[in-house]
C-alpha cells in the first residue's frame, strides 16, 4: 500500500496535483524574490511581482516557442493565477503572516517538493512532445529521433538562467546543475519510453531483468513495467536532490553528479584564470570589470613636434612655434637694413 501512494506521488496522480504543482511553483518564485532582491522592500509590485513569475515559469514560458506551441502560461489559467495567489500570500498578508509561515522548514520542504515535481513532470512532456514532432521523420543513422526531445527538456530547465544571466553567465562556470539534471532525467526516460533502436530495446530488456523483479517483490497494486519504473525513479532523484540542497542540508552547490566526474575533474582540474577567449564578453547582469589598458606609441621627433604645438609648414615640413618665430625675427631684420 505505501508503495503505490509513493508512485501516485511521484508520477502525480492523486487529486489536485496540478494544483499542489503549479501553487508551490509559484510560490518559490514569490519566496526567492522577496528573500533576496525585494528583501527590503523597495522593489515595486508589479516589478516583484513578474519577477517571481519569470523565475518560476522561465521555461513554461519561452520554451515552447522552440517548437511553435502556445505557451501555457498563456494556454492554461491554472498557471498565472497561481502566480497571482502565490505574490499575495507572500507579500500581502498583515503582519507578513504569509511569508513567515512559508518560511518556516516544513513549508520550505513542501514548496521544494511541489516544485520540483513541475519540473520532473514539464522533462517528461517536453521530452514527448519533440518526440511526437520528430518521430516521423529520424535520421538515416538511427530509428528514433534522439537529440531533439532530450534538449528541448533540457532547455526547459535552463531558460531561467539563460533569461536573466545571459549565455554567458550562465556557463561560464561550467555545466549548470538544471542541464546536468536535464540531460540525465531526459536521456534515461527518452531512451527507455521511446526509443524504437538497439539501445532502447538493451535498455528495457535490462530493467525487465534486473530491476523490476526486485521492486514487484516489494509488493503493490500497481502493474509496473519499465517506463514507469524509470518515471518514478527519475521523480525521487529530483525530489531527493532538491531537498538536499536546501540551506538546511547540502546547499545550493550540492551535485550528485560530481561523483561521476570526479575522475575527469582529478585528471583534467579547471583552471584558476579564464582563458583568453573569455575576455571581454559582456555578461548580462552581471557587473563588468573594465580593465584600464595603456597603448604606448613612438613618435619621430617631427610628428612630436606637430602634435604638441600643431605647427605644420605649407610644404609638409613640421615645424616648431620657437623655430618660426626665430624665422619671423630673421625676415624682419633683413627688412630692417634693406632699409
Amino acid at each position: 500500500m505505501n508503495l503505490d501512494l509513493a508512485i501516485s506521488y511521484l508520477t502525480a496522480n492523486f487529486a489536485y496535483a496540478p494544483e499542489f504543482q503549479n501553487i508551490f511553483m509559484a510560490i518559490q518564485g514569490a519566496m526567492i524574490v522577496r528573500t533576496g532582491p525585494n528583501k527590503d522592500g523597495k522593489m515595486k509590485p508589479f516589478h516583484a511581482f513578474l519577477q517571481g513569475v519569470v523565475l518560476a515559469y522561465a521555461g513554461g514560458l519561452l520554451t515552447p516557442l522552440w517548437m511553435g506551441r502556445p505557451t501555457p502560461m498563456l494556454s492554461n489559467d491554472l498557471c498565472f493565477a497561481s502566480c497571482i495567489i502565490a505574490y499575495l500570500v507572500v507579500n500581502n498578508i498583515p503582519l507578513d503572516i504569509g511569508y513567515k509561515f512559508l518560511n518556516t522548514f516544513p513549508l520550505r520542504v513542501l514548496t521544494v517538493m511541489g516544485a520540483q515535481m513541475f519540473r520532473n513532470r514539464g522533462i517528461l512532456a517536453f521530452v514527448n512532445i519533440a518526440y511526437q514532432a520528430f518521430k516521423d521523420s529520424p535520421s538515416a543513422y538511427y530509428p528514433t529521433p534522439i537529440f531533439g526531445p532530450i534538449l528541448n527538456a533540457c532547455i526547459l530547465g535552463n531558460m531561467g538562467g539563460f533569461f536573466f544571466k545571459g549565455f554567458h553567465g550562465h556557463l561560464c562556470d561550467g555545466m549548470p546543475f538544471a542541464a546536468q539534471n536535464g540531460i540525465f532525467v531526459a536521456s534515461t526516460y527518452h531512451f527507455v519510453a521511446n526509443d524504437q533502436g538497439p539501445i532502447g530495446e538493451y535498455l528495457r530488456d535490462w530493467i525487465g531483468y534486473f530491476l523490476l523483479p526486485l521492486v514487484k517483490n516489494q509488493g503493490g497494486n500497481v502493474d509496473m513495467d519499465a517506463v514507469l519504473l524509470v518515471t518514478v525513479l527519475g521523480g525521487l532523484f529530483m525530489q531527493l536532490v532538491g531537498i538536499l540542497q536546501m540551506p538546511d542540508f547540502y546547499g545550493p552547490t550540492f551535485n550528485p553528479f560530481q561523483v561521476v566526474f570526479a575522475p575527469v575533474n582529478f585528471l583534467w582540474p579547471s583552471s584558476s584564470t579564464s582563458s583568453s577567449s573569455t575576455k571581454g564578453v559582456a555578461v548580462v547582469g552581471q557587473p563588468q570589470k573594465v580593465e584600464k589598458t595603456t597603448t604606448t606609441t613612438t613618435t619621430t621627433p617631427k610628428v612630436a613636434a606637430a602634435t604638441t604645438n600643431n605647427v605644420l609648414s605649407s610644404d609638409g615640413e613640421v615645424k616648431t612655434a620657437k623655430s618660426k618665430k626665430s624665422t619671423q625675427n630673421k625676415q624682419k631684420k633683413k627688412t630692417k637694413k634693406t632699409q
